[in-house]
C-alpha cells in the first residue's frame, strides 16, 4: 500500500440530536477518565483498507484522490514528502528559503471527542493559505543558544503536524499541560479561542498514512520530528533536553514521546520570539468571543455533513446538549445551541480577524469585538 494512494477507515458511531448531520467524522467515547488523549501509534478503531464498502459508522481518517508526483518529479524539497502524503488536502511549495503549506485546519480524521475540561470552543475551518500559510525552514540553522518551550512559547504553534495542523505547546497558556488535565481529545487535539484546532501532544497516529520512515511533523525551526523510533524502527539513542538528537542518516532530528514534551521539548533551530510565540506564522481568524470553561461537561460525539455543516454533542450531569452550526456565506458561522430539554437558541456570528498564533491568548488580554455576545450555556 502506498501513502499517496492509502484510504484508512476509522469506525464508529456518533449519535446526533434531532434533524442533525450524516456522513459521519467520528466516534463516541464510553471512557471518562482523564487524559483521554491515546497514545498509541494507531488511531482508535477498526482500520478498513481502500475498497471495502463504506458504512454509516465509518469515518475518513485520510485520503488521496488522485496519485502524488514524487517530491523530485514536482520540483519540490525532500521535506515536503510527509505533506504530500495528505494532499490534496494538503498542498505545498517552496522558494528555495521556506517550505510553505497550505490547509483550512481541519484535519480528516474525527475532533473533540473525549474532553472533559471543555472551553465551548469547536473546530471552524481557517484559511492557512497564500501570505497566511505556514512556513518551515528549508536550510534549519542551529541556534547558539537552544530556546526550551517549558513556560516559553505558550502562545501560538510551536510546529505544524503533516496533515497541515498545528501543533501547540504542550502546556496551555496556564501552564498547565493540556494531555494530562483532560483538555484534548483522543487525537491529541482541541480548538482554540478563535476556534481553531490544534494538537498540543504528538499525533502518532498520523503514521497509520505516513508509515514510520516520515516525519509526522516539523518544528517551525525547520527541524523534522519523528515518532517514537528511528525509521528503520530501532530506538531512539542519547536523545536531548528537547527530545531530539543527530545521527548520520538523518543529522538532528526531534522524536515523538508518550510523556512531556511529547513533541519538540525547545528549539534546536534558530527561531524568533515575539509576544510569547515564533514569529512570524499565520494568524487564525475566529467570528465570536473566546469562552469559559464549562464545568461538568464531557464531549462524547463530533459529526460533519459536506464539511459545512457540524454537530458537537456533550454531557453535562445527566443532559445531554449539541452545538450545532453551520457555515454561511462571507465566513458567517451560524450556531444553534441544544439544550438537555431540546430547546434551541440561535446565534449568528460574522467575521472578526484574530491575531496570529492561533488565538491562545492568555487569560486577560484584550479581546475583540464580535457581532453577537457569547452563548450562555
Amino acid at each position: 500500500m502506498t501513502n499517496s494512494l492509502a484510504t484508512v477507515l476509522l469506525a464508529g458511531a456518533v449519535g446526533l440530536a434531532p434533524a442533525a448531520h450524516a456522513h459521519l467524522i467520528g466516534a463516541d467515547a464510553h471512557d471518562s477518565a482523564a487524559p483521554h488523549y491515546d497514545f498509541s501509534v494507531r488511531p482508535p478503531g477498526a482500520i478498513t483498507l481502500r475498497g471495502a464498502q463504506l458504512r454509516g459508522d465509518t469515518v475518513l481518517l485520510a485520503q488521496a484522490t488522485r496519485p502524488v508526483k514524487s517530491v523530485a518529479a514536482a520540483g519540490l524539497p525532500p521535506q515536503a514528502a510527509a505533506f504530500q502524503a495528505f494532499a490534496p488536502k494538503v498542498s505545498v511549495r517552496a522558494d528555495g528559503q521556506f517550505l510553505y503549506v497550505e490547509s483550512d485546519g481541519m484535519p480528516a480524521h474525527n475532533m473533540m471527542v473525549g474532553i472533559t475540561a471543555w472551553q465551548q470552543q469547536v473546530p471552524l475551518p481557517q484559511l492557512y493559505t497564500g501570505a497566511n500559510a505556514w512556513r518551515i525552514p528549508l536550510n534549519p540553522v542551529p541556534a547558539k543558544t537552544p530556546a526550551s518551550i517549558k513556560n516559553r512559547f505558550l502562545r501560538g504553534a510551536i510546529a505544524l503536524a503533516a496533515n497541515g495542523i498545528p501543533i501547540f505547546n504542550p502546556q496551555n497558556n496556564r501552564g498547565e499541560v493540556s494531555a494530562e488535565i483532560g483538555e484534548l481529545d483522543q487525537w491529541g487535539g482541541h480548538c482554540g479561542r478563535a476556534d481553531d484546532y490544534h494538537y498540543h501532544a504528538a499525533p502518532l497516529h498520523l503514521q497509520t498514512v505516513l508509515g514510520k520512515d516520515k516525519p509526522i511533523a516539523y518544528a517551525l525551526d525547520g527541524y523534522a520530528i519523528f515518532g517514537l523510533t528511528e525509521p528503520d524502527g530501532s530506538v531512539p539513542a542519547q536523545l536531548d533536553a528537547f527530545n531530539g538528537h543527530a545521527t548520520p542518516a538523518l543529522g538532528y532530528h526531534y522524536h515523538a514521546s508518550h510523556k512531556y514534551p511529547y513533541v519538540n521539548g525547545g528549539f534546536h533551530g534558530e527561531v524568533v520570539e515575539r509576544d510569547g510565540q515564533v514569529d512570524p506564522q499565520p494568524r487564525a481568524d475566529g467570528v465570536r468571543e473566546a469562552l469559559q470553561a464549562l464545568r461538568g461537561a464531557r464531549i462524547i460525539g463530533f459529526s460533519a455533513k459536506d464539511g459545512k455543516a457540524f454537530s458537537l454533542k456533550y454531557e453535562v450531569g445527566s443532559e445531554t446538549r449539541y452545538v450545532n452550526y453551520t457555515l454561511l456565506d462571507a465566513g458567517a458561522v451560524k450556531f444553534d445551541f441544544v439544550d438537555g430539554r431540546g430547546q434551541t437558541r440561535t446565534e449568528t456570528y460574522s467575521p472578526r480577524q484574530r491575531g496570529p498564533g492561533g488565538g491562545e491568548r492568555p487569560p486577560g488580554e484584550p479581546k475583540g469585538k464580535g457581532k453577537k455576545g457569547p452563548p450562555k450555556q
